[in-house]
């Protein structure tokens, strides 16, 4: 039987990977808004006169905190202005629990709970009222309900009989990153097998997998030469957009102005 035990390396990766979202953390508390601000007007600017982004039809946007990354506002309504499909994370899902024994649970004692979902899913935001509707869950994330406000179930990126046709590009958030293109995710792994789950579904029907590319703040990138720890899991995108800077090689499907 194969041990599944950590070895000694993946143990220090995650170490390594903690010790960073800390420091990187404090770092990000300290930057003054306006200057987040500037530079998500600046990051967006260059999204938004991409090729790419102009060839986009569906496109996956992450829902921007107050602190800590690129607010992702005017990227969000400029999709919807442009005409194209938004989709933005569900990271919640709801459970029954009771207080009572299995056999004794019933409608009266049961209750439900919000709890963060295995995966995320990408759900379809269909004009800025639908946007500005999202509410905020527990963790301060705002997200979008699984239904429409006439019931309908929401449109799932990923689920054809939902009407979800795939996705063209995905804008990803991240903790830090390294000028080789590494990405330092939050540490619970949704975007990295949500790229997966979204490359097998392209596959699957003989289509490229979506341009995946990330959304830096300036203080998000480490100097030259520093990179961020990962493993085999963590992948790298087609291309980190900062203020300053469009980092990929030349193998990436990412066009910049």
């Amino acid at each position: 039987m194969t041990s599944k035990a950590p070895t000694a390396a993946s143990t220090a990766i995650r170490t390594a990977k903690r010790a960073m979202r800390k420091s990187m953390a404090a770092t990000l508390n300290s930057l003054p808004p306006q200057v987040a601000l500037t530079q998500s007007s600046k990051v967006a600017e260059q999204i938004l006169r991409s090729p790419s982004y102009a060839q986009s039809k569906s496109i996956s946007v992450y829902v921007s905190m107050d602190v800590g990354e690129i607010n992702t506002d005017q990227i969000c309504r400029s999709i919807l202005r442009d005409g194209k499909r938004l989709y933005v994370p569900l990271f919640a899902s709801q459970e029954k629990t009771s207080t009572a024994v299995p056999a004794a649970a019933t409608a009266q004692n049961l209750t439900t709970r919000t709890i963060f979902a295995t995966d995320m899913v990408m759900l379809r935001l269909v004009d800025l009222k639908d946007y500005d509707q999202m509410k905020v869950n527990r963790w301060g994330i705002r997200e979008p309900t699984l239904e429409y406000e006439s019931g309908e179930l929401r449109e799932d990126a990923l689920r054809e009989d939902t009407g979800g046709d795939g996705l063209d590009l995905i804008l990803a958030p991240g903790v830090a990153f390294d000028t080789k293109g590494g990405r330092l995710g939050h540490g619970k792994g949704y975007y990295d097998r949500y790229f997966a789950r979204a490359d097998k579904w392209a596959e699957e029907r003989g289509r490229k997998g979506p341009i995946t590319v990330a959304l830096a703040l300036s203080d998000q990138v480490l100097p030259e030469g520093e990179l961020v720890p990962s493993d085999e899991n963590d992948r790298i995108l087609d291309a980190i957009v900062s203020p300053e800077h469009c980092i990929k090689d030349a193998k990436s499907r990412w066009i910049s102005t």
